[in-house]
């Protein structure tokens, strides 16, 4: 079969040129926050779910660099609408990495602190049931968590000192065994409110009674652990 002479010997990208540039660009933006985040990058290729959003995005941001210049959008058109795409994407997961956030929390009653047990001036309102040191897992963390009993009967997870490398979505679980990286059979006690300070939660009845016990801190998002904690 012929091949007509004047398009013989040429190829053409199936994409313009032009489509290319907001996608290359955000693959090198993405490289380096990576690089300078080496355990992040670590976190993020053992999570099939960071992995599937990430393709997610460069799927979309492909596809419309080829569909919208075959519609008759121009270059500006197809820059925008890929770049809206990149900075909700940099909204979600980027974003949220470089912002600290600092509670702090009075402490239930006259509950001991992280540094030692209460005076004897104050009222023993509160006992340590088990205390360990908050440990990162790809993730920069430190602090202390205990568990507390009140008065009243009531328990309570205390974070003390707290300093969570920031990220999207993280969430606290009590999860019954030692060094758990997976929140899997254990309690959701909410989200994490900051990466930085003094931090309570409830505890349900009976949920921190059989130790050992793991403190996890979990990004829902990814699906994968940031921090965690020993009680025993």
């Amino acid at each position: 079969m012929s091949v007509p002479g004047g398009e013989r010997g040429h190829w053409r990208l199936p994409i313009r040129p032009f489509a290319l540039v907001v996608p290359l660009v955000a693959a090198l933006a993405g490289g380096a926050f990576l690089a300078w985040k080496p355990g992040v990058a670590r976190s993020m290729l053992a999570s099939p779910r960071a992995l599937g959003f990430s393709l997610t995005v460069g799927v979309i941001l492909l596809g419309l660099g080829w569909l919208l210049p075959r519609r008759g959008r121009g270059a500006p058109v197809t820059a925008g609408a890929q770049l809206v795409v990149v900075m909700a994407a940099f909204t979600l997961t980027v974003l949220p990495a470089f912002r600290d956030v600092k509670v702090e929390e009075p402490l239930p009653a006259a509950a001991p602190t992280a540094t030692g047990p209460l005076t004897s001036s104050a009222p023993a309102a509160a006992q340590v049931v088990g205390a360990g040191s908050l440990r990162g897992i790809d993730h920069r963390a430190s602090g202390r968590a205990l568990l507390l009993r009140l008065a009243d009967g009531r328990s309570v997870l205390r974070l003390e000192g707290l300093d969570v490398e920031p990220g999207p979505d993280y969430q606290v679980h009590l999860v019954p065994g030692t060094a758990r990286e997976a929140p899997d059979g254990g309690l959701h006690l909410g989200g994490l409110r900051a990466n930085k300070g003094d931090l309570t939660y409830p505890v349900p009845v009976g949920g921190g009674g059989r130790q050992p016990v793991t403190v996890l801190i979990w990004c829902r998002a990814f699906a994968v652990p940031v921090a965690s904690a020993t009680i025993a």
